[in-house]
């Protein structure tokens, strides 16, 4: 029977154990015996709880599901988790007490973009595999061994975005990013990098505060700008407020509102609702799982998708969204990588998982010395929001027709 310990730590800090069938004992990174540890930190309250939330329910749902079937190597899993208040000081203290603990195979860290990249040095450090729900473009080239990125980069998405833009005959573009946060950041620069490469003209590059409430200067310059799309770069309130204001305000304008990742969760259409009715936006594949070809990717979607509507997180978000995912497929890395290994050895795991090639609910991971994100365009879908639904236009299922597992 599966067991919850709940515990209160400094910081707001909330840790979950979920423990099957096992007696916990110390991991060192070498121990082989006892639960198999993996410590993660999430943004669980903040502005980008609507992330954390997703995350660590579909990681319960995921380690359930391993531990029924057998665990790693006959080894149960265990989680804890940290809240880091979705900020970045919070995150980096949480990452590290965790580390230091010694008790730890492997940390999952923030689905913050900042956050995850401000461990850097500490997973250095403290020598530790680490798996970054945050797609934190700078881990992409392996320049830091120890950490591995779940998620698609802020990179992979903008080029899928312009990829998408010159296929519909988009030749002017307006964006709007979050001008503290890596994800908006790193949005930006990806699509002016690839819209040039594509003779796209960006007309309007203007960063907005994540916690402002009015976003109508930065809609009415995207208005006057003669942009045929306006892209929003940005994660939690900020891009539902935008889109919001800007149904009244782009009505009839013939320029259409664009959305990322970020947005492809039923937190952000439900709540803005006939506002949201017909938004593009880029998602992983995951998301649009229903229009997938049959096959072993497809059946791992719709197994978790199953898993999910049966929990308690399918009271509001009646199917995963994107966060839920990619949580779930950094337990799949974690199970991979150490079945690969042989062992929990901190040194074995990291290179486990540098040479790692194996499917996940996000599609096909395969990692490089060179290459920590494993991830294309190809991984990448572009769905409309239809009825709150989150649903694969034309152009995705015409790639999907070319998709092997």
């Amino acid at each position: 029977m599966k067991r919850k310990t709940w515990a209160t730590a400094a910081g707001a800090a909330l840790a979950i154990t979920a423990l099957a069938g096992c007696t916990a004992t110390a991991a060192d990174g070498g121990t082989e015996e006892g639960p198999i540890k993996v410590g993660v930190v999430l943004p669980m309250t903040g502005p980008y709880a609507i992330l954390g939330g997703p995350g660590s329910a579909a990681m319960e749902l995921m380690a359930e599901q391993i531990n029924a079937d057998g665990g790693i190597d006959g080894r149960q899993l265990e989680l804890t988790f940290k809240d880091d208040t979705t900020d970045v000081t919070q995150s980096v203290t949480e990452y590290n007490q965790l580390a230091a603990s010694g008790e730890y195979d492997v940390l999952i860290s923030s689905t913050f973009v900042s956050a995850s990249a401000a461990i850097s040095e500490s997973a250095i450090s403290a020598q530790i595999p680490t798996l970054s729900l945050g797609p934190v473009s700078a881990y992409g080239d392996g320049s830091n061994e120890w950490i591995y990125v779940v998620p698609a980069t802020a990179e992979i998405y903008g080029e899928a975005m312009v990829e998408y833009f010159t296929a519909i005959g988009v030749e002017k573009i307006a964006v709007g990013y979050t001008g503290g946060d890596l994800f908006g950041t790193g949005g930006s620069e990806a699509t002016l990098k690839y819209a040039e490469e594509a003779g796209l003209e960006i007309v309007l590059n203007e960063p907005f505060d994540q916690a402002a409430t009015d976003f109508t200067p930065l809609i009415t310059k995207a208005l006057d700008s003669g942009a045929d799309a306006f892209l929003v770069w940005g994660a939690g309130p900020a891009p539902a407020i935008i889109t919001g204001q800007f149904a009244g305000m782009g009505a009839g304008s013939g320029m259409e509102l664009y959305m990322t990742g970020a947005q492809a969760s039923t937190l952000y259409s439900i709540p803005v609702g006939e506002a949201a009715e017909g938004i593009v936006l880029s998602s992983n594949l995951a998301v649009a799982g229903a229009a997938l070809p049959e096959g072993s990717l497809k059946t791992q979607i719709d197994e978790f998708a199953a898993l999910w509507a049966a929990s308690d997180a399918a009271a509001d978000y009646p199917y995963p969204p994107q966060f839920a995912f990619e949580g779930a497929a950094a337990l799949q890395l974690v199970k991979a990588a150490i079945e690969a290994a042989g062992t929990t050895d901190h040194a074995a795991v990291r290179d486990a998982l540098e040479n790692l090639d194996v499917l996940t609910v996000v599609g096909r991971k395969a990692f490089s010395p060179t290459d920590h994100v494993g991830s294309t365009t190809a991984d990448l879908a572009i769905v409309q929001i239809q009825g709150g639904d989150f649903i694969a236009i034309d152009y995705t299922l015409e790639r999907f027709a070319d998709l092997t597992d």
